[in-house]
């Protein structure tokens, strides 16, 4: 019997040494899948902050050395010299040698905390945006969903508010059972039954067009920032203003005065084109330099355009609006509601070119003396009949995404001869935006009682 435990232990022995012999030496200047393994492992234990590129630079080598040292105060044997090597890339993938790293408690960073975050986030446990920052907050949400957890005697789960092993395979399983009123567990079967809880988005709202009455609301009077569907007022004062939308243009210098990550067209000063590709070019690509190139053109500044702007809020009775630019680019000051959104919306798709322009899918601006002709299609897949998000029946408008923002949208549907405009405002991500978009319209499309009309309806509708 010890003859046999020697010859196991000989073996495991063997095994470690041959595992790390097949792990690399990785270095200031490696390059690769190897070390995009490596930065990951060490942002998710709390040792990197920076960017996961691949690339084995002096970040990366200082998270190595702090990784490094956390080891040898750990007790194992190895130089804190910022090289990872076979011994600190065995430790380092060991999940037994680094488990009080991965046990996430107050102080914690990176992106496992984010990751956590959004989790909560999305069961509706936590308020604030991820930030990577595992704080008092994070650690109440945390200490809630346990108490549930360990309620329904989920294996070892205790509030402790920490996100230790037991935990983390609980939130990895199936939370069905919980009773949980968030999203990812609303029975899509059951429209009529839609609440707010489970809706992704912190701002949302869904009216029929032809009455202005509101089906349904969440928080839909809460001050949000609307990032790029803010074009959809650029969109309906460029027609409103424009004249001959036919007529050719010469793009102006303001449309390069945009912010270096803008999305755009893109468009040049000094191209010209129709008025009118100009606009297909805003709402399609959502570019940020067609639309200064409109406030330019329309008003002579983008400050005059953005005044009138906020003189068409005003006359719509959007009460809860401010614009500081026509595209929607991050600003604090820049930020409207989703039932304003929904006002402005039912507005413009009673113009029949800005209903054209803002319902394509497709367009192909014409040729220029500084490119050729220019295909562009939407990217909002709830229009895509090849997507799964795809509804029957989406007829635009508009989207929209910062990081301050989340991802936006302003869209309408139609069915049995009823028009709905819903807005959702900050969703996480785009896919939860869609959901709720099919959640807004499937509940609206509700046979509902003849109501009043509220305001002038749009008579095409």
């Amino acid at each position: 019997m010890r003859r046999m435990l020697v010859i196991l232990l000989a073996l495991v022995l063997l095994l470690g040494v041959a595992q790390a012999e097949t792990l690399p030496t990785l270095t200031v200047g490696a390059k690769g899948a190897q070390v995009r393994q490596l930065q990951q492992r060490l942002n998710d234990l709390g040792f990197l902050e920076s960017v996961v590129d691949g690339a084995y630079g002096k970040q990366t080598a200082a998270a190595v050395r702090r990784a490094q040292q956390w080891l040898k105060e750990q007790g194992h044997t190895l130089d804190a010299d910022g090289v990872a090597g076979p011994a600190t890339l065995t430790l380092l993938y060991d999940d037994k040698v680094v488990s009080p790293r991965l046990d996430l408690t107050t102080g914690a960073r990176g992106a496992r905390v984010t990751k956590l975050q959004n989790r909560l986030y999305d069961l509706n446990f936590l308020e604030g945006q991820a930030d990577g920052r595992f704080g008092p907050q994070t650690e109440q949400a945390l200490r809630a969903l346990q108490k549930l957890m360990a309620r329904h005697q989920l294996p070892g789960v205790t509030e402790t508010g920490i996100y230790d092993e037991p935990t983390r395979l609980a939130l990895d399983g199936d939370l069905s059972a919980l009773g949980i009123e968030a999203p990812e567990f609303f029975d899509d079967a059951a429209p009529e039954k839609l609440a707010a809880q489970y809706v992704n988005a912190r701002s949302a709202i869904v009216m029929d067009v032809k009455t202005g009455e509101a089906l349904f609301e969440k928080e839909p009077d809460q001050r949000m920032y609307p990032a790029s569907t803010t074009k959809v007022m650029t969109l309906l004062l460029a027609v409103e203003m424009g004249g001959d939308l036919d007529r050719m243009v010469t793009v102006p210098r303001a449309a390069g005065d945009v912010p270096n990550d803008s999305s755009l067209v893109p468009v040049v000063p000094g191209e010209e084109m129709p008025l009118r590709a100009l606009l297909y070019g805003l709402m399609i690509r959502s570019g940020n330099d067609a639309a200064n190139a409109v406030a330019d053109l329309l008003s002579g500044s983008v400050d005059a355009f953005v005044a009138r702007m906020n003189e068409k809020a005003k006359e719509l009775g959007m009460d809860g609006t401010h614009f500081v630019n026509p595209h929607g680019y991050h600003d604090d000051a820049h930020y409207t509601t989703a039932r304003d959104m929904a006002v402005l919306c039912r507005y413009a798709l009673a113009n029949d070119a800005v209903r054209e322009i803002a319902t394509a899918v497709t367009y192909t601006m014409p040729p220029t003396a500084m490119r050729p002709a220019l295909p562009i299609t939407t990217t909002a897949e709830i229009l895509q009949p090849t997507t799964k998000h795809y509804y029957p029946g989406a007829w635009g408008i508009k989207s929209g995404f910062t990081n301050n923002a989340g991802f936006c949208y302003t869209g309408a549907a139609q069915k049995d001869g009823r028009t709905l405009v819903a807005v959702a405002l900050k969703c996480r991500n785009r896919g939860q935006c869609w959901d709720d978009m099919k959640r807004l319209f499937n509940f609206g499309f509700i046979p509902q009682p003849e109501p009043a009309a509220v305001g002038n309806a749009p008579g095409i509708f």
